[in-house]
C-alpha cells in the first residue's frame, strides 16, 4: 500500500503528457552547483540536483538526464513532485547504464507543468531536535499543519559539505504511510557512506502526497495493480491475458480539456507502450519516475467518453499458466479446426 500511496509523486508526469507543459524558464530551474554526477560508495552512477520554483504557483517538474558515457548516449526522463511557489526539490537519481569512469554528465533539461494545487503543508521543525549526528546522518521531526490526513509523506534534502558546497541529496528512510493533521513524526536522512564525513549541515524539507486511484485487476490470475490520476472518470478497467493490454472507459464531462496519467510496476528497463482510444493511435507520454514506476499520459478531449487500450505489457507464454479461460479459447478453435481437415480429408478419401 504503501507503495501505491507513494507514487503520488509521479503525478508530475500528468503534466508531461499534455500541450500545456512549460520548458525550463528563468523561474524554474537546476542550479548548476547543485547538479552533479558521482560513483556512489556501491560504484554506481548517481545524479543529484534540485528543481528551484520561484514561479507564483505550485508546479510539476520533469527533468530529462543526459550522460556521455564513451560512445554512448545515455537519456532518462524523470517525474518529481508538486513544488510550492518559492520552494526546492531534492533529487537523487541513480543510472547504472554507466559503466565508464570518464561519464560527462550534461546539462539538464527542465519542463514543468502548473499543478491544479499546493503540496500539503507538512513541515521540518529547525530547533534543536533537528541534529547532525557524528556518522553523518541526521535526524529531526516534521509536523502536519494542514487541516487534511497527509499520505506517503518524505523529507528531502539537500546535503552541504564544511566548504558550502553541494555534496549529495537524501531522502528520509522511514516509511509514513499516513500523518493526521497536527500529527508529529521523527525521520532521519543519511548521506551516501563515502560522503558521511564531509557532511556540514542539511537543508530539509518534506513532503505528503493526495491519495490517488487505484484499481485492482486480474492478471493470469494473480492480482495486478495499475494507479492513476485524472481529471476525468475511469470504469471498467479489464486485463486481457492473451493481448497483454488493459483497458478501460474514460468519460470527461467538462467543457475544458483534461488529462489522464496512469502509473504502472517496471516490469522491464526498455518497455515501450502504445495507447489507442476508440481503436485510434493517440499521442502519449511515456516516462519513468525515480521510482522505478512507468508512466503513461494522455489528454482528455472536452465533454468526452472513449475506450482506451495501453498495450506493451511484458509478454508472458501463449498459455499462461493458471488462466484456464485462455487456454479454452485457443486450445477450441484450433482442436475444431483439426478436426474439422480430418472430417474433410475422411470424407474425400
Amino acid at each position: 500500500m504503501r507503495l501505491l500511496v507513494s507514487i503520488f509523486i509521479f503525478v508530475v508526469l500528468i503534466g508531461l503528457g499534455v500541450v500545456s507543459s512549460h520548458p525550463a524558464s528563468a523561474n524554474v530551474w537546476i542550479p548548476d552547483n547543485e547538479f552533479l554526477g558521482y560513483y556512489d560508495s556501491n560504484g554506481v552512477y548517481t545524479v543529484i540536483g534540485a528543481v528551484k520554483n520561484t514561479e507564483d504557483r505550485p508546479i510539476i517538474p520533469g527533468v530529462i538526464i543526459n550522460v556521455k558515457d564513451g560512445d554512448k548516449e545515455i537519456s532518462d526522463n524523470f517525474t518529481l513532485s508538486i513544488v510550492n511557489s518559492g520552494k526546492d526539490i531534492p533529487f537523487k537519481i541513480k543510472i547504472p547504464e554507466v559503466e565508464g569512469k570518464n561519464a560527462i554528465l550534461e546539462k539538464p533539461q527542465v519542463s514543468y507543468v502548473i499543478s491544479a494545487h499546493d503540496a500539503l503543508s507538512i513541515d521540518v521543525i529547525y530547533d534543536r531536535t533537528l541534529i547532525k549526528h557524528p556518522d553523518g546522518h541526521t535526524s529531526g521531526f516534521i509536523l502536519n499543519n494542514d487541516t487534511s490526513p497527509a499520505y506517503g509523506v518524505r523529507v528531502y534534502a539537500v546535503i552541504y559539505g564544511k566548504d558550502g558546497k553541494v555534496l549529495d541529496t537524501g531522502k528520509s528512510i522511514e516509511t509514513i504511510e499516513k500523518m493526521e493533521p497536527g500529527q508529529k513524526i521523527t525521520f532521519s536522512i543519511y548521506p551516501d557512506s563515502q560522503l558521511a564525513s564531509k557532511v556540514s549541515y542539511y537543508s530539509c524539507f518534506a513532503l505528503g502526497e493526495d491519495p490517488t486511484q487505484t484499481i485492482k485487476l486480474q492478471r493470469n490470475g494473480q492480482p495486478f495493480y495499475i494507479t492513476y490520476v485524472s481529471s476525468g472518470y475511469v470504469n471498467d478497467a479489464k486485463f486481457d491475458d492473451f493481448a497483454q493490454s488493459v483497458s478501460f472507459t474514460i468519460r470527461y464531462p467538462f467543457p475544458d480539456k483534461g488529462f489522464v496519467n496512469f502509473m504502472i510496476p517496471e516490469e522491464s528497463g526498455d518497455q515501450k507502450y502504445t495507447v489507442a482510444a476508440d481503436g485510434k493511435p493517440i499521442e502519449f507520454l511515456q516516462s519513468k519516475d525515480p521510482d522505478g514506476y512507468w508512466h503513461v499520459a494522455f489528454n482528455l478531449a472536452p465533454q468526452s467518453t472513449m475506450h482506451v487500450i495501453i498495450s506493451g505489457f511484458e509478454q508472458h507464454p501463449l498459455l499462461p499458466v493458471g488462466n484456464f479461460r485462455n487456454y479454452l479459447l485457443i486450445i477450441i478453435p484450433i482442436a475444431a479446426a483439426i478436426a474439422s481437415v480430418i472430417i474433410w480429408m475422411k470424407k474425400k478419401g
